[in-house]
């Protein structure tokens, strides 16, 4: 009664430790829901929105030939240091009006009936060394005067640059108290994006780091993985509109166009190294991207051009780059290159989605709201970061694998060191023996006493069959180790066994393999077969062949389920051994496309195993 009692506080306890974990999740989820909740709160509709579809565009130089918002995404007909003119009367009152304005390498000037309220132009703007000309991305506040309903709101934009001339600022209009709400609101994808490529970055250079002290080998690969990971995370926030508020327009659009630039070369680079076959080849093509990339960045700096105006040239040079990915990648998975076959999916999509973004930029049309350059590359990045962390994972297990296995091979070695020792020993005296045996029947030569020197002819040879180390069951070294191993224990254990192994020398199943598969059979059988309580009914047959190219195991032992002692519930870890043994074993056949089978009866067990030697 008392151990019933016993059982029953171990299952109570069992359940009442999943109480805090699940209280520690609850509170997780709660704090959560409530930040979700805080951030979407403040912004609704009322409290914040974009103007869109309500403004009236037209070239400040034609303005007789309007256009409606609704309808035109972009005046293509505005060139570079022309003036497009956005106009729209203010009808919506809000109790604290500020306007969000954010213009992507624009000057901005604006203005409420005639009357400027803010200019951002080259009059305003000190000249520093990063640009001569650049208005880079900026993102001001505008405080609305109170009577503002009713008056006319314009904007006038310009850029240097053909690629942004043309295009419409974004203006957010809304209370002011719900601003910093709201841009939160607005940037939380790209906020995820760097905050989780941050980390994964920091995790990166954490175990290259710890890679480094313990083996002193520094990887290149990761470190590559590393860096464009990092880029990810600056373009991100370098492209958002929190960081719009953060750093100056000049500042914030140099570090954007610069990580666009190198997020992609880092990138590449690390395709290269984890090509084979295809390497020699795209190595020229790395080489060459990253020198076109240099060698455009040096003509911005010594030059009077500015960044924005090359980086059509850079976008151009990664059409062909998302090309040469593509086919590399293929090429590799066509050769069984474990990293892309699994990720080749996943690159290709990438890089043609690329190829079009930088294709729209090369025909002067890339005016995307969100980063979608931006979203892709961490798609692949995450991609990447998993197949790492699984292939990490999968090997270190390979190696804990492999030191069991030599663990095992080093015991059997020490097992069979002791009689190698004892047989030197007889060896020794048998020698002694055997030359005044000799001797002896040298004597008896002399004599012609032939009976005698037969006689003793036998008795020497009977001696030699003493000289057996190690049992001779195949031409395979491990099996002979491991089955001598479990033939003395089952000496033992008063167990009878029959080995029978036909295996060459050199067999194309792995050591750590083929150990396996023997340990968990002969352990599996002997654990069974020596809880009968007959000796003479204890009894193993274990026979293993190589026909056409097929390793063939077969492994019976007798076991008396209804007499034994583990009916007795002596050994209540017997049904839990024997699984973990038969998926062990099963576990091993699949990765040689093999089948196992058991029949079992009351009196007896069989397991018969084959694997292909062809895998």
């Amino acid at each position: 009664m008392k151990r019933l009692d016993n059982e029953n506080l171990k299952k109570y306890n069992k359940k009442i430790i999943w109480i805090p974990y699940f209280l520690v999740i609850m509170t997780f989820v709660a704090v959560g829901i409530f930040f979700v909740q805080a951030l979407n709160a403040p912004f609704s509709q009322s409290a914040m929105a974009e103007i869109k579809d309500t403004w009236v565009y037209y070239a400040k130089d034609d303005p007789i030939t309007l256009f409606k918002s609704r309808y035109v995404k972009r005046l293509n007909s505005v060139a570079p240091n022309e003036t497009m003119v956005m106009e729209r009367t203010m009808i919506r009152k809000v109790s604290n009006p500020t306007l969000l304005i954010q213009g992507n390498h624009q000057w901005l000037k604006v203005t409420v009936d005639d009357k400027t309220v803010y200019e951002h132009s080259q009059k305003t703007v000190t000249p520093t060394l990063l640009g001569k000309k650049n208005p880079g991305n900026i993102m001001t506040e505008v405080q609305l005067p109170k009577n503002y309903v009713g008056k006319t709101l314009r904007l006038e934009v310009s850029s240097p640059y053909k690629n942004y001339a043309g295009i419409p600022a974004r203006v957010f209009i809304g209370d002011a108290d719900s601003l910093l709400s709201y841009v939160v609101s607005v940037s939380l994808p790209q906020i995820l994006i760097l905050i989780v490529c941050t980390f994964i970055s920091l995790a990166i250079m954490v175990f290259i780091g710890s890679e480094l002290i313990k083996q002193k080998r520094l990887n290149w690969e990761l470190i590559l993985l590393a860096c464009f990971a990092l880029t990810i995370a600056l373009e991100a926030a370098a492209g958002d509109i929190l960081a719009g508020l953060l750093f100056s327009p000049l500042v914030n659009s140099t570090m954007a166009l610069l990580l666009a630039i190198f997020t992609p070369i880092f990138l590449i680079s690390y395709y290269c190294l984890k090509m084979k076959k295809s390497q020699q080849y795209y190595r020229l093509w790395v080489i060459f991207h990253i020198s076109f990339d240099l060698l455009i960045l040096l003509w911005a700096v010594f030059t009077k051009i500015d960044l924005p105006e090359v980086k059509f040239y850079i976008d151009a040079a990664n059409i062909f780059g998302t090309l040469a990915t593509t086919i590399a990648a293929i090429t590799e998975a066509h050769q069984k290159n474990r990293f892309f076959v699994i990720c080749t999916p996943w690159i290709v999509l990438v890089a043609m989605a690329h190829c079009f973004i930088y294709i729209t930029s090369v025909a002067q049309s890339n005016f995307y709201l969100v980063n979608i350059s931006g979203l892709l590359f961490a798609v692949i990045l995450l991609v990447i970061f998993i197949y790492t962390l699984v292939e990490g994972l999968t090997a270190n297990e390979q190696n804990k694998r492999q030191m069991h296995f030599l663990e095992l091979k080093t015991e059997l070695l020490e097992d069979n060191h002791t009689a190698v020792v004892g047989h030197l020993q007889e060896l020794e005296q048998l020698r002694q023996e055997f030359k005044q045996n000799l001797l002896l029947i040298s004597d008896l030569g002399e004599d012609g006493n032939l009976p005698a020197v037969n006689e003793y002819l036998a008795k020497l040879l009977d001696e030699t069959n003493q000289l057996n180390i190690i049992g001779d069951f195949s031409a395979h070294t491990l099996t002979n180790l491991i089955l001598s191993r479990y033939q003395k224990n089952a000496d033992k254990k008063s167990i009878t066994v029959s080995f029978s192994a036909d295996l060459p020398q050199d067999l194309n199943v792995a050591d750590d393999d083929l150990s396996q598969i023997l340990v968990h059979l002969l352990e599996h059988a002997t654990r069974e077969t020596y809880a009968i309580h007959d000796p003479k009914e204890r009894q193993i047959h274990l026979q293993i062949h190589c026909i056409n190219e097929t390793l063939q195991i077969h492994c019976s032992h007798t076991a008396h389920y209804h007499t034994n002692i583990f009916d007795r519930s002596i050994t209540t870890d017997f049904p839990q051994k024997e699984a973990l043994d038969l998926f062990a074993i099963e576990k091993v056949a699949k990765k040689y496309r093999g089948q196992l089978t058991q029949l079992q009866d009351d009196n007896q067990d069989k397991i018969s195993l084959s694997l292909s030697l062809n895998v």
